[in-house]
């Protein structure tokens, strides 16, 4: 179902890419499985991403700047919308070159654990337009995006609902499993936290009437 001719994420980071850092999270990736049986415990980072991957886009880590770019550009080559992820250090470095390049990507989320640090450069370059959010923990980024993307799969479903309803569908049920992952991520353990994770997305494409149900009226219609 994944969606990987659409999006690519790049996630350059010196210590996510180094050897014996991260192995559960990039070997969960590398497999062309299901996630790890549910006997063994799943950390929420690694599920999130699990959940980007085979639903939406490919992830690929990188631990250096040129390599990051040598990746870039053939996914851009490939006609690929490239979602960046940087460390802030690392961001700093690569998006002077990425614009020297004029290289055009989707968007970018910088990881950093200082976000006062680097908001100045980041200032910058959201006063030239370019798309960038700033998160310090791991599972708020990682939320944020899959609502991102599953946001951005609504958008692309919708402009192909009249011509391609079957495409549609599977956009709008790919976005559908990205959204509520995202919710099951966010929700608190706590029962006292007033905090409550965004279901906006199912307003959109669930019920009678939400845009699966169009989809796969339009489906049958076709088969008709």
């Amino acid at each position: 179902m994944a969606l990987s001719k659409t999006f690519a994420i790049v996630w350059l980071d010196t210590y996510i890419s180094a050897r014996g850092q991260y192995q559960q999270l990039k070997s969960t990736f590398q497999a062309e499985l299901a996630p790890v049986a549910a006997a063994v415990p799943v950390d929420p980072i690694d599920q999130l991403i699990v959940c980007i991957r085979e639903t939406c886009a490919p992830v690929i880590f990188a631990p250096t700047v040129e390599e990051t770019l040598s990746i870039i550009e053939r996914l851009v080559e490939d006609n690929k919308f490239v979602v960046l992820i940087t460390s802030g250090s690392l961001g700093s470095v690569i998006l002077p070159e990425i614009q020297r390049r004029s290289l055009t990507l989707h968007s970018y989320y910088i990881f950093c654990a200082n976000m006062t640090h680097h908001a100045e450069w980041v200032l910058e370059y959201l006063d030239q337009g370019l798309e960038i959010q700033m998160f310090d923990f791991e599972i708020t980024l990682l939320t944020r995006l899959a609502r991102d993307l599953s946001n951005e799969l609504i958008k692309q479903g919708n402009e192909l609902l009249n011509t391609d309803p079957l495409s549609a569908l599977n956009y709008f049920q790919c976005a559908r499993v990205l959204a509520e992952n995202a919710v099951a991520r966010d929700m608190s353990s706590n029962a006292t936290d007033l905090h409550r994770p965004s279901t906006k997305h199912r307003e959109i494409l669930d019920g009678e009437n939400g845009l699966i149900a169009q989809a796969q009226r339009a489906c049958n219609r076709n088969n008709v």
